[in-house]
């Protein structure tokens, strides 16, 4: 079943957007991106350009989760498909830059997506709380029916602690669709 995962951090500054975006990007097999270029150092600077635009650098820096797939789905649903899915992803998000990057390492083929946390329409916060990420869980479920869809969280991680792919099994059932 397609979990989609919530990494739980605090994300404080401009140096853990800077790792994150680094950690998904340099590790990818497959790169893309929403609102923002795919590559990693136009997509720090684009996405701290917005956040310093509209005074935003002091704020929660971004939100990190990532969609999972079993070993099964991932026989049936190929590496373009998992990439179409994450770019469905963010546009559920509308207003904030997006990166992604399918990762083959680890215990499943996973796409990591990273969200900007300041709209690069008017500057507001994401404030959205779990309502964004079921649209994604309610996205693969319409598009997959056969499978069941969780929604999850990881423990907390701190930038001194970070999520690794090493962590991509611990995380906790939020939902199920």
């Amino acid at each position: 079943m397609p979990n989609v995962v919530i990494v739980r951090n605090t994300y404080p500054d401009t140096t853990a957007l800077n790792n994150v975006i680094y950690y998904v990007l340099s590790k990818a097999a497959f790169c893309g991106g929403y609102g923002v270029t795919a590559e990693i150092d136009a997509a720090r600077m684009q996405m701290q350009f917005v956040k310093q635009a509209f005074y935003q650098m002091d704020t929660l820096q971004l939100k990190h989760f990532f969609i999972t797939f079993s070993h099964e789905e991932a026989t049936y649903i190929d590496f373009d498909e998992m990439m179409s899915l994450a770019f469905e992803a963010a546009k559920l998000f509308g207003e904030y830059q997006m990166v992604y990057g399918l990762h083959l390492d680890g215990s499943h083929v996973h796409v990591h997506i990273v969200m900007n946390t300041t709209s690069f329409v008017d500057g507001h916060q994401y404030h959205g709380g779990l309502s964004g990420f079921m649209k994604v869980c309610g996205m693969l479920k319409k598009k997959y029916p056969q499978y069941r869809v969780n929604l999850c969280q990881t423990r907390p991680y701190t930038p001194k602690e970070p999520f690794t792919d090493a962590d991509i099994d611990e995380h906790e059932v939020l939902k199920t669709l």
